[in-house]
């Protein structure tokens, strides 16, 4: 939405022409999208594409693959970063990491995303809320929103007109209802922080005059449909392949025809009775299937694994289909390395107006993904360690068994000792690496 200037008469008067226009044009995919990653509607569009009588006997398929592919995908926060800041900051976004992982999915599953920041201080921390239905407010020729208004949370029961609609600028900040009333939140329709308190998060950088980015969600569902689709004819097809198709020629009048499984059917002179099933492949429809979330899945750089699949990866193999993967999650780092640093500034603003300083010390390091490898090259890599006196057994124990304490580890290794007396514990843990 664009206005001609940050007057006051002029942003009510825009937001009740937005409100009435019923939002922004992409809103209705990004729902769409949205109710597939939550599952949601996934029966009733597959039905779209059938016959409302032929499902009497044969449920759709209502699978939800778009959540796992898209969570599969985006792992930017699966392993906690490290963060180096003010103690007092750290303990303030101590929830920080779980809200993050919802950022990076919800990022990667729309393009375009916001993220509300403010100050919980019943709690005493810093929380946030991920936007995803919300109009950017511009300036004339300015690239950058300059405001934003986005609807309140929607309690079901509430009447359209009751609806309340959120306005953020530099400088102001206030309710407005569908009818057009201002809620007033301070005495001046004061933003406190002098900051729109949301961050923008962006799954690539703005391509041509496109503010929203399109995510990776909306191909995902498209597959998701399909996939529902091949699912439902395989269900059709199993069933008029068990039971088959009644056929009956030769009789003008089928009502006097009656047919019951417990009564020998009479037919008359010159009639025949048959049952007849579609001819199709079952197991192509399974394949079509299969073939619809493994190319999906390839274009995110993932592999699927069956559980129908009797064959599995070396570890060599994985880590050659995982490459192009860990490429892309580096990238992913970099893109969150900058959205954390606009979270610290964006959050210093936040608790100044609460009294609350921290220092400017802020950096973060994320943890790298993990590239299997192959049993062959893991024994090398355990060997050359103890050759070169880098590791030790109590190492090797402790890396297999997180959970273990040193006690613990040292009571193996102790009971080892005392089965096999003959024989040293490091040729026993040797022994059990080279398989």
């Amino acid at each position: 939405m664009i206005i001609s200037d940050l007057n006051e008469i002029t942003i009510i008067s825009s937001i009740k022409d937005y409100i009435e226009e019923a939002h922004y044009n992409e809103r209705d995919d990004r729902i769409k999208i949205m109710n597939y990653y939550e599952g949601i509607n996934l029966e009733e569009d597959a039905m779209n594409y059938f016959d409302a009588e032929a499902l009497r006997y044969a449920p759709p398929l209502a699978s939800n693959i778009t959540k796992k592919i898209i969570d599969a995908r985006f792992i930017t926060y699966k392993s906690a970063p490290q963060r180096k800041a003010d103690p007092r900051y750290l303990e303030l976004i101590r929830n920080c990491d779980f809200e993050m992982i919802e950022v990076d999915r919800m990022t990667g599953l729309l393009g375009t995303i916001g993220f509300l920041r403010f100050y919980n201080e019943e709690e005493q921390m810093l929380r946030g809320h991920i936007l995803t239905d919300f109009e950017p407010i511009y300036l004339p020729n300015n690239p950058e929103p300059v405001a934003v208004i986005y609807p309140l949370f929607n309690h079901g029961n509430a009447k359209v007109y009751e609806q309340e609609y959120v306005f953020w600028s530099d400088e102001k900040h206030f309710k407005i209802k569908k009818s057009g009333e201002i809620i007033h939140v301070n005495d001046e329709d004061v933003n406190p922080y002098g900051v729109i308190p949301i961050l923008w998060s962006h799954l690539y950088p703005m391509i041509g005059n496109e503010w929203f980015r399109t995510g990776k969600g909306k191909m995902v569902a498209n597959a998701n449909l399909l996939y529902n689709v091949f699912g439902t004819q395989l269900s059709l097809g199993n069933m008029y392949q068990s039971l088959g198709q009644s056929v009956l020629t030769g009789v003008d009048e089928t009502t006097r025809v009656k047919v019951d499984v417990s009564k020998l059917l009479v037919l008359p002179e010159g009639a025949n009775y048959n049952i007849v099933s579609p001819s199709g492949s079952l197991s192509e429809i399974r394949e079509n299937m299969k073939w619809v979330v493994e190319t999906t899945a390839d274009a995110l750089h993932l592999k699927i694994n069956w559980a129908s699949d009797t064959h599995s990866s070396s570890g060599e193999h994985q880590r050659i289909l995982e490459m192009e993967l860990t490429e892309a999650i580096m990238s992913d780092f970099e893109r969150f390395r900058k959205f954390e640093n606009q979270r610290f500034q964006l959050d210093k603003k936040i608790l100044e107006t609460f009294n609350i300083n921290v220092s400017d010390e802020y950096s973060i390091n994320f943890s790298e993904p993990h590239i299997p490898i192959s049993p062959a090259q893991e024994r090398e890599e355990w060997m050359w360690k103890w050759d070169n006196g880098l590791a030790t057994k109590k190492d090797w124990f402790r890396h297999y068994n997180p959970d273990f304490t040193e006690d613990q580890i040292d009571k193996v290794m102790n009971g080892i000792q005392e089965e096999q007396p003959e024989e040293s514990a490091n040729n026993i843990i040797q022994r059990i690496v080279n398989g």
